[in-house]
């Protein structure tokens, strides 16, 4: 039981004890103000919520490099947040005490961020900076979470319609025009739906091509010191078995026969000396000049002997045009300069889409898939297609007309069957 007790200074103090049996107290102007703060102190004693007032002295910066030290996450998680906190969250918040953080502060943060950045990367530092305060409710140094009910800047990115391919231009343009030695792990994202890590990290041992099928038990994560062999996937679900396609399981194929009987250990898509593939390198020197060699970014036209034009948009959607004297040059320019165009990741998104509108059960789609929830398959990875009007008339129309009963023909003179007149 707490109480009150007047100080040789004329104030009053409020003293208690916390759940630990430490003595705590509080000094106030009036005697009223003690009595109410003590009310509320027994009260959430008695409710088991008790904060030390005190507690929220600690600052935001060393309680939230205690906070990242106790979390088991990967590797480049961890990389990613605390790029995050030096960047943009430890020079605002680094010497806050943790109880003087309020909601307008926060919200008033958020709303600067959004005038120089990308709204989603507003959001992953907020949830960041909330992550970091709902554990300082969770360890008991202050009350409530003031991030909570933030507004963030609206992520127009979501808006804009994904970049998608059709079967005919994967196999008429883009295959043909990526390198032979890469087109299996372009064939590997398209005809088995697997994310960059998952065709980075696939070895040997986890094909089997007498049974055309995949096993996707493994993923290479890039981090600042190298490549990481992570042995699990994303989730849970993300170990699955896939089956390969015959366009598919002829590249993987060739890949083995070049390979010469490789070691069931080897990775199946590797550098020249046999590295794992690096994901940017991939992007600049195969992927973006395979996407301008196909016509699916810029243009590259030959306008006369030794003399080729290359064409280009930027971000504004201004275009821009070069002369060169090879088509190699010209290509390159276009694809270190060119804006848009498809990521690798897209052609995961036209595998779901493609069976989905071949008419694969969603769950089937969701397993081979690697997700959680049906959910994620179909409002994520699955696209409307340009036709889609045509294809839910056509749909309705089939399956209406053979149940519907036959029209009849009114007879010369206007009298209808059964006797009906005029009706």
């Amino acid at each position: 039981m707490g109480f009150v007790r007047k100080t040789p200074a004329g104030t009053f103090r409020a003293c208690w004890r916390d759940p630990a049996g430490g003595q705590k107290s509080k000094s106030f102007r009036t005697k009223r103000e003690a009595n109410a703060f003590l009310a509320e102190i027994e009260g959430s004693l008695n409710r088991g919520i008790y904060v030390n007032p005190h507690a929220g002295r600690t600052r935001f910066g060393d309680f939230a490099s205690q906070w990242l030290a106790t979390r088991a996450v990967e590797a480049r998680t961890t990389e990613r947040t605390v790029s995050m906190l030096r960047t943009h969250v430890l020079p605002k918040w680094g010497d806050w005490p943790l109880g003087k953080v309020d909601f307008m502060s926060v919200q008033e943060w958020v709303t600067g961020l959004g005038r120089d950045l990308a709204p989603a990367t507003v959001a992953k530092c907020y949830q960041l900076v909330s992550m970091i305060l709902k554990t300082a409710v969770q360890a008991r140094l202050i009350a409530t979470n003031p991030a909570e009910g933030v507004k963030l800047p609206r992520d127009r990115s979501r808006d804009v319609k994904p970049v998608t391919i059709s079967r005919e231009d994967f196999f008429g343009r883009l295959l043909p025009a990526v390198p032979p030695r890469h087109r299996g792990i372009v064939s590997a994202a398209a005809g088995a739906g697997l994310r960059w890590g998952e065709c980075a990290g696939l070895t040997w041992s986890s094909v089997d091509l007498d049974r055309a099928s995949l096993r996707v038990v493994q993923v290479a994560e890039e981090t600042h010191g190298g490549i990481v062999l992570r042995p699990y996937p994303k989730s849970r679900a993300g170990v699955r078995t896939v089956p390969l396609p015959s366009f598919l399981l002829a590249a993987l194929r060739e890949l083995h026969t070049a390979a010469d009987d490789p070691d069931p250990r080897a990775l199946v898509f590797r550098d020249r000396v046999g590295r794992p593939l690096r994901r940017s390198n991939f992007r600049r020197r195969v992927w973006l000049p395979s996407l301008v060699r196909a016509g699916l970014l810029g243009q590259v036209a030959n306008t006369g002997p030794h003399r080729y034009r290359a064409t280009w948009p930027d971000r504004e959607g201004i275009e821009w045009s070069a002369e060169f004297t090879t088509e190699r040059e010209a290509v390159a320019c276009v694809a270190a300069k060119a804006s848009g165009g498809m990521r690798f990741h897209d052609l995961r998104h036209a595998y779901a889409t493609w069976l989905v509108t071949d008419g694969v059960p969603i769950n089937l789609v969701q397993r081979v898939m690697g997700h959680e929830q049906a959910s994620t398959t179909l409002n994520r990875y699955t696209h409307t297609p340009d036709d889609y009007a045509a294809r839910v008339l056509a749909a309705f129309d089939g399956s209406a007309a053979s149940l519907l009963p036959p029209t009849r023909e009114t007879p010369p003179g206007g009298t209808l069957d059964d006797g009906e007149e005029g009706l």
